[in-house]
């Protein structure tokens, strides 16, 4: 009788064209058709202590060469810098002169592969100037096959007081939809030094090579400057160094290609973040092993590249009563209005499972298999109302159902944006790898988050 009763409620629910997700919002609970709870869900602000940035695990899990250069400050989550570090390669001494040839060194520059038309300026101001340095590296990272990432925290000495070029330009769309243009003019002598290595065609400069060549030249890096107010992407796996030279009025070009992998299975490039919060705030103090509890500012908060992410315990309300069924239960989130500063919300957001020690141990899935997401929801009469919702109702009645006895405390949840958590080398804990990684998105809860339960009632 029962479940005839729920088919008949169902039936007539979606023949009048009702969406599941305004129920509670419409129906009035006094009908008794249609009971609502909500409950406060305790929620804190977690930091990743790392992530991995280097492009052996982007490119593999997101598809992605991608690497990140730039400064932002704002007023919630302080200053972030972003510096990529990368290798280079010979191309071997195939058609290149000798010392018998009369070539002449002219200059030697580095590519700077940024195509608006590809991609845009994470966050920023884009009409001030951004000035950009790039830097020889005293070391180079080594290859670990026990754990072969390189992670954001990861950084390589270099004489900051000897760059090797500068470029200062506005990140507008005139100027970056030149695809192929930008470069940066690099120190002479550095030209001078390669350029002989390629008219005596060393060998350093075959591919088969390429670990020699690294030890000898270590790599190069790409540092904003301190008043830079932008976050870019550029193309790991398009940076060139090229050494331009003649002979009579014929120009020739060298190229040192971006390291993409060789023999022993690198891929030697990787962003750097550092992340500085403002000093006397609560988010200050926010970090995996210690949560920032909701009521520490009265906020959360979500951010890529700083790895900002929100922790909840999640109560769960057990009803042995006979005549009513859960339909739906869903997270809410109210998101802060700001309109001061040029950070993205992002348009999707994602809910993984936490164990009781607060290890990621997968993504949160529905019945299907399919990823738990949150979606933003926005009044079309009033833009600033605005909700994201996650309908988390398959794993809740996993949970709930055959169970007696009120709320669990240790029943734990991590909502961040999308991406996964994977086994990387032989590391015991799973390191996440998504959004966070290449994003700047941001998202603030002033809110304290609601679980709400919809009932039906016989």
């Amino acid at each position: 009788m029962r479940i005839i009763f729920l088919a008949i409620f169902l039936s007539v629910l979606y023949s009048c064209n009702n969406d599941l997700n305004t129920i509670g919002d419409t129906l009035v609970p006094a009908e008794g058709y249609v009971d609502v709870e909500s409950f406060n869900i305790e929620t804190f602000t977690v930091q990743l202590d790392s992530f991995p940035t280097s492009l052996n695990v982007l490119s593999n899990i997101l598809n992605s060469n991608n690497l990140i250069v730039g400064r932002m400050s704002d007023k919630v989550t302080g200053i972030t810098q972003a510096t990529p570090y990368f290798q280079i390669m010979g191309k071997g001494n195939n058609g290149v002169p000798n010392y018998d040839d009369n070539y002449v060194y002219d200059s030697l520059t580095l590519t700077f592969p940024f195509d608006y038309s590809q991609t845009k300026v994470l966050a920023g101001d884009t009409t001030t100037v951004q000035t950009f340095r790039v830097f020889r590296l005293n070391d180079y990272p080594r290859y670990d096959y026990d754990d072969p990432c390189i992670y954001n925290d990861a950084t390589f000495p270099y004489d900051k007081s000897k760059p090797l070029g500068e470029l200062s330009i506005r990140l507008e769309r005139q100027f970056l939809s030149q695809k192929g243009k930008w470069y940066i003019k690099l120190d002479d002598a550095l030209g001078m030094e390669l350029f002989n290595l390629i008219r005596s065609q060393d060998s350093l400069l075959e591919p088969a090579n390429t670990l020699d060549f690294i030890r000898y030249f270590n790599g190069l890096t790409i540092v904003p400057d301190e008043n830079n107010m932008a976050l870019l992407p550029i193309d790991g796996s398009s940076l060139q160094l090229r050494c331009h030279y003649h002979l009579n009025e014929n120009p020739s070009t060298y190229s040192f290609n971006a390291i993409s992998s060789y023999s022993s299975g690198g891929f030697y490039a990787f962003t750097n973040i550092e992340h500085d919060s403002i000093p006397n705030t609560p988010l200050a103090k926010a970090s995996w092993k210690n949560p920032l509890p909701f009521s520490d500012g009265d906020q959360a908060v979500i951010q890529g590249l700083n790895g900002y992410m929100m922790k909840m315990i999640l109560p769960f309300k057990t009803d042995v009563n006979t005549y009513r069924t859960i339909l739906k239960v869903e997270i809410v989130l109210e998101p802060k209005v700001d309109n001061f500063e040029d950070i993205p919300e992002p348009s999707i957001i994602q809910v993984f499972t936490l164990d009781k020690y607060s290890r990621i141990t997968g993504i949160l899935t529905d019945l299907s298999g399919n990823p738990v997401y949150g979606y933003p929801e926005i009044n079309p009469n009033y833009k600033e109302d605005r909700k994201y919702r996650i309908d988390i109702t398959d794993y809740y009645n996993s949970i709930v159902s055959g169970v007696s006895g009120g709320i669990d405390p240790e029943l734990y949840l991590l909502v961040g944006l999308q991406g996964t958590p994977v086994q990387v080398g032989t590391r015991e804990i799973k390191t996440f790898v998504g959004t966070n990684n290449l994003s700047f998105q941001r998202l603030i809860i002033d809110e304290v988050p609601t679980l709400r339960i919809y009932y039906t009632n016989y």
